[in-house]
């Protein structure tokens, strides 16, 4: 049976802030100890992040410390951006959790793989999930999700890119008592567990849905047989043409991933001659693809219908605990309040603890293989299993 307990601070000392924290989780779930512990800590505790997940192992009497750097973090119905902030969800029970740290190289992410999968060991399936940071300032993820659906096929995977408030330039992950850029960090979980994942978007469509249909690695060359940059002149207003740096920045593609499912892209550049615009991610002829805002309002109203989806998938045995990997690209400055999301999962799941942090990026399971994601929330409901 999972048990769970949150913990959340804001003193700036990193070491008593882990301790805060810690406590307070195990205190909230009932537990003397934790058999995993998930630590998310911002910027401010850089120089302390090693001090942060030695004194949440202490205190939660265990060295299977997970975790990674963020720009915010989440804690039960509170989230802190932009001051000191360590979030603590201390899990127990009768599951098996094995923790992996791999330094990676850039230009290797099929040998990340096979070492991640070493670093488990042999056993990994679909009824396992894999909590997976990231350093993806120096680790490109779509690479690495292909080599881990060859390796470990079938594992679904959750989690995110570690991240930071823009004042350091690097971000750390975290594993036992290590905290390091230029990794990977996490855990596989396997035992009597369910999880079920959501992921809500934060792009509302603007015309149609289109089909490639020529295409050439990151160039649309063509939707639905015309130029590609018609298609994206046609939903675009004119004075936002004139300034295509701009325009960029506002609009972006939903490029579909299977399965009705989209991940949001930047588009990164066009080619007038052709025709064409370069999106931030290859595309092949046949996907379908739309252009689209980043809507706050939309944003609220997908994450109120995910919320909605995971307590039905719930109703008949609580949920024991919840992850949610939050885009920096959403919160307070994005709704314009702090804590929305946190207030609309506390609305939906009651007393369910949850942490979390605000990503670089977002990991969630996809067709065949794990997707990147951006601008999303995505919520990894953790329970007994059925």
């Amino acid at each position: 049976m999972l048990r769970a307990g949150v913990g959340l601070s804001t003193h700036r000392d990193s070491a008593r802030a882990a301790a805060e924290a810690a406590s307070a989780a195990l205190r909230s779930g009932g537990l003397d100890e934790a058999k995993l512990v998930l630590v998310f800590a911002t910027t401010p505790h850089g120089p302390g992040f090693t001090r942060v997940t030695r004194t949440a192992g202490e205190v939660c009497g265990t060295r299977d410390v997970i975790g990674c750097s963020a720009a915010g973090v989440i804690g039960g119905e509170n989230e802190i951006e932009g001051e000191p902030g360590v979030a603590v969800l201390a899990l127990a029970g009768d599951f098996a959790a094995r923790r992996f740290f791999v330094p990676v190289s850039r230009d290797e992410p099929e040998r990340t793989a096979k070492h991640l999968a070493d670093a488990v060991g042999p056993g990994a399936g679909a009824d396992s999930l894999l909590l997976l940071f990231a350093d993806t300032y120096n680790v490109p993820p779509e690479p690495l999700f292909a080599g881990l659906a060859r390796v470990m096929p079938g594992v679904p995977v959750v989690g995110g890119g570690a991240s930071e408030d823009g004042s350091v330039g690097e971000v750390a992950v975290f594993a036992g008592d290590t905290a390091s850029s230029h990794a990977v960090a996490g855990a596989l979980l396997s035992g009597p567990l369910r999880a079920t994942v959501g992921v809500a978007q934060a792009l509302t469509r603007v015309g149609p849905v289109r089909r490639v249909t020529q295409a050439s690695g990151n160039w649309i060359i063509e939707l639905d047989g015309a130029p590609a940059l018609d298609a994206f002149r046609a939903v675009v207003p004119p004075p936002l043409l004139a300034d295509p740096q701009h325009a960029f920045a506002t609009v972006l593609a939903g490029v579909s991933v299977g399965d009705g499912e989209f991940t949001a892209r930047h588009l990164i550049g066009f080619d007038g001659e052709r025709g064409a615009l370069a999106v931030a991610t290859p595309v092949t002829e046949g996907q379908e693809i739309f252009f689209g805002i980043r809507d706050p309002n939309g944003a609220r109203d997908d994450l109120q219908r995910v919320l909605a989806e995971q307590a039905e998938a719930w109703h008949d045995v609580a949920p024991g605990a919840a992850l949610y990997v939050n885009c920096v690209g959403r919160g307070q400055r994005f709704y314009g309040v702090p804590g929305l999301d946190s207030a609309y999962i506390h609305r939906h799941l009651g007393s369910v603890p949850v942490a979390g942090f605000f990503s670089g990026a977002e990991f969630a399971p996809g067709a065949g293989a794990a997707t990147l994601h951006q601008y999303t929330g995505v919520l990894a409901m953790l329970g007994p299993a059925t």
